[in-house]
């Protein structure tokens, strides 16, 4: 395959279902990471998106690192806000997964269409 923009993504996008077909937190949060440089290649009208999405992976990722193993799926994450009650909160990680998975969805959009069509030229 042809080196691009989306080259690491799709190979981190195969790390990120555990064998029990469950969302494994870091390698998500890592292929989040990999969204920002592709949105440098917009320029400054994606910044404020390029911020909100840094925000919700560091949000995540800093109670990720709380506690790797317990946090090891996406899952648990929300479920322990789920717990305390706190899962609504406008700034719990259950919203910010929110969030990343919206811009998770559109960048698979994105590739799946770039793929189907090739690169501008």
């Amino acid at each position: 395959m042809e080196e691009t923009v989306f080259t690491s993504a799709i190979e981190g996008m195969k790390l990120m279902k555990s064998d029990h077909d469950e969302i494994l937190t870091k390698p998500f949060l890592d292929v989040c990471k990999m969204l920002l440089p592709i949105l440098d290649k917009f320029g400054a009208a994606m910044a404020v998106v390029k911020s909100d999405i840094n925000g919700n992976i560091t949000r995540l990722d800093s109670k990720y690192t709380e506690n790797p193993t317990r946090f090891n799926y996406l899952y648990a994450l929300v479920q322990a806000e789920v717990e305390t009650k706190t899962a609504k909160n406008s700034s719990s990680c259950t919203n910010g997964l929110l969030w990343l998975t919206r811009y998770y969805i559109r960048f698979k959009i994105c590739i799946k269409y770039y793929y189907v069509t090739g690169p501008a030229r």
